[in-house]
């Protein structure tokens, strides 16, 4: 059965794709496109409607998340649009789908957008935003503010955001429809944080664990994140593993500024995925996914593996939803946006730090995210 995707980047298109596994010939292909604006480097998918939010970074002079409704086939048709803070590059829904939040790059701050009932933008709202100040040693990097992802927690009741310019995880209370600041949480200097995956408390562990990638020392970072309780106020990280080179063995081999972009876990929870990209002045051959074995603790165990990508500036990846035909995380979808093209990899099903390329489809205008549509 073919499965749908749609990925999208600088190039300004949303398209529309779709992998047949089982073809021969050409088993991934472009069936549609539509127009996003100057850059929808990222957008998300609700859980309750078929519909997709993506953000056009360099709208001006506000930022624009712009709402799609998809059809059976991955056809996209616009809704409409709601305006935020300049720069935005990353969303998060909470679970009920009534309010989306933005991490805005350019202008170092957060925006809230309320949601209809059906899944669209309320327009007759305004957003709410709140703009932070800072900034870190990195001059080219870290000369103010940016926030380059945001999470809602496990429980609901926080939005965490990793501010790349100012070296600190920002923390904004949103329970009972709030909307305000929390104390920062202060990361090392120069690290730049990015993205993060919040792996809530199961069976095996009553903990929540934050691991977060580093895109300016190309680093992971693993924390248990502790809520307030008793004479403790106020979120923390308590460390369990710090500045781990997500670096493949040779990239001395290309001198110049690497960094990380995106982390993802396997479906068995098992391993953990992190993507490098070479410098953009003096790109390597290749760039490559590296592949970390987690432990009991929650930590990464050392000697990772490589995935060689074939492609350029991975920006973002992502494996595909369980469906009737293929487990979830069958194949793992990445989007290069320097080679403009799109890769997909086999994952072996026991050993899921193992992976093969079984499709690839170049001519997508500079693709930064992608995602499998349900």
């Amino acid at each position: 059965m073919t499965c749908t995707l749609v990925t999208s980047g600088y190039g300004g298109k949303i398209y529309t794709l779709a992998f047949d596994p089982t073809a021969s010939d050409r088993p991934l292909s472009i069936i549609a496109t539509e127009d996003g604006g100057k850059a929808p480097t990222w957008f998300s998918l609700s859980e309750h409607h078929p519909i997709l939010y993506a953000t056009d970074e360099f709208a001006e002079p506000d930022g624009l998340i712009k709402s799609f409704r998809y059809s059976a086939e991955g056809r996209l048709t616009p809704v409409n649009l709601g305006k935020v803070a300049e720069g935005p590059v990353h969303i998060a829904l909470t679970r009920d789908g009534r309010r989306l939040f933005t991490a805005n790059y350019t202008s170092g701050s957060l925006s809230e957008l309320k949601l209809k009932e059906d899944g669209s933008i309320d327009e007759s709202v305004p957003a709410r935003t709140n703009k932070y100040k800072g900034t870190g040693p990195n001059q080219a990097r870290q000369e103010a503010p940016h926030v380059h992802g945001c999470y809602v927690d496990p429980t609901g009741e926080y939005l965490l955001a990793a501010d790349l310019g100012a070296d600190v995880l920002r923390v904004v209370k949103i329970a009972d429809d709030s909307f305000d600041d929390l104390p920062a949480l202060s990361l090392p200097p120069g690290n730049g944080p990015r993205h993060m995956v919040i792996v809530p408390p199961s069976e095996a562990s009553s903990r929540t664990l934050v691991y977060l990638i580093e895109e300016l020392t190309s680093t992971l970072a693993v924390f248990e994140l502790e809520y307030p309780s008793g004479s403790q106020k106020a979120l923390s990280l308590k460390e369990i593993q710090r500045e781990v080179s997500t670096l493949p063995p040779d990239w001395k081999d290309t001198p110049g500024d690497w960094t990380g972009a995106e982390i993802v876990f396997s479906p068995n929870g098992r391993y953990l995925y992190a993507s490098n990209r070479s410098p953009v002045d003096n790109l390597a051959p290749y760039d490559t996914l590296t592949v970390f074995e987690v432990s009991a603790n929650g930590g990464v165990l050392g000697s990772p593996s490589y995935v060689n990508l074939g492609g350029l500036g991975p920006r973002h990846f992502s494996p595909n939803p369980k469906t009737a035909e293929h487990p979830q995380g069958k194949y793992l979808a990445v989007a290069c946006e320097r080679s403009s093209e799109v890769v997909i990899f086999e994952v072996d099903a026991e050993k899921q730090d193992h992976m093969r390329e079984v499709a690839r489809l170049k001519d997508i205008d500079q693709p930064t995210c992608i995602q499998w549509l349900p």
